[in-house]
């Protein structure tokens, strides 16, 4: 799924040069991905914030029909909620929802390996300044 993040292994408590230069360098690839991600996760959170108007929304292209046909709203919610176009719209529906969310989680992913980051670096700097 998410590329492992490779955190320096020096065993060493006192800090060195390739300790912060591979954070650092961590920092710029995860900054460069957030930024490839940002039009896609824009776009998942607009799904997820219109779910329940887009379920709404099919349950009323099925109900339609029936409204036409002089038929009562509850008998033609009855008939819409039990049409198979309504049935394969809520599973469509459904499949962009979780694609939608899986979006989501892994951009936070990639947020907090930028945070670990981060921090791993002012811990370096900390350690630079008691040397």
């Amino acid at each position: 799924l998410l590329p492992a993040m490779n955190f320096p292994t020096n065993t060493n408590p006192t800090a060195d040069w390739s300790d912060a230069a591979t954070l650092q360098q961590r920092m710029v690839e995860t900054v460069e991905e957030i930024a490839s991600r940002a039009s896609d996760t824009g776009l998942a959170r607009h799904i997820l914030e219109y779910d329940s108007d887009r379920r709404k929304r099919a349950l009323a292209r099925a109900m339609a029909p029936a409204l036409a046909g002089g038929d009562s709203a509850a008998k033609a919610e009855a008939e819409a909620r039990a049409s198979a176009s309504y049935t394969a719209e809520l599973t469509q529906l459904g499949k962009e929802h979780q694609a939608a969310e899986t979006t989501v989680l892994e951009f936070e992913a990639v947020k907090l390996r930028w945070e670990t980051a981060r921090s791993l670096l002012s811990l370096l700097k900390e350690q630079v300044k008691h040397v």
